[in-house]
């Protein structure tokens, strides 16, 4: 994978990133998402990064899981997946009609912290690649 394509990466995490702060405490099911898809991307990001080719999941866990033991990103991405959900759970309603309530504003908040936090980190880690 190209270091293009991997900065890429991270740029959009930190406009998925922008966007969930932009929204919250308005739109905490729309900040979410855009959470859930900054930690996707990273995680993406740190993968090809090591060669690996995820595909198109939003499984957040299922996707930081391929990395070898001992990663030095892996525990933390795998801390993420409480995430993968939100790809979806409030971008479309059930079979019934029905979204789920929505997401505390608390729980989007402390997950952008988390997300913050790894960004710079993982930045200076694909430099370094």
């Amino acid at each position: 994978m190209t270091n293009r394509r991997l900065s890429a990466l991270m740029t959009a995490a930190e406009r998925d990133i922008e966007a969930a702060r932009r929204l919250l405490p308005e739109m905490p099911d729309q900040a979410i998402f855009h959470a859930q898809q900054a930690a996707e991307k990273m995680t993406r990001a740190v993968c090809e990064g090591e060669g690996l080719a995820v595909g198109r999941t939003h499984n957040i866990g299922q996707a930081a899981g391929s990395l070898p033991d001992g990663h030095v990103f892996k525990e933390d991405l795998l801390g993420l997946d409480n995430l993968s959900a939100a790809a979806t759970a409030w971008r479309y309603p059930s079979p019934g009609g029905w979204f789920p309530a929505m997401p505390d504003p608390g729980d989007v908040e402390a997950a952008l912290a988390d997300i913050e936090a790894l960004l710079p980190e993982i930045r200076d880690w694909l430099a370094e690649r």
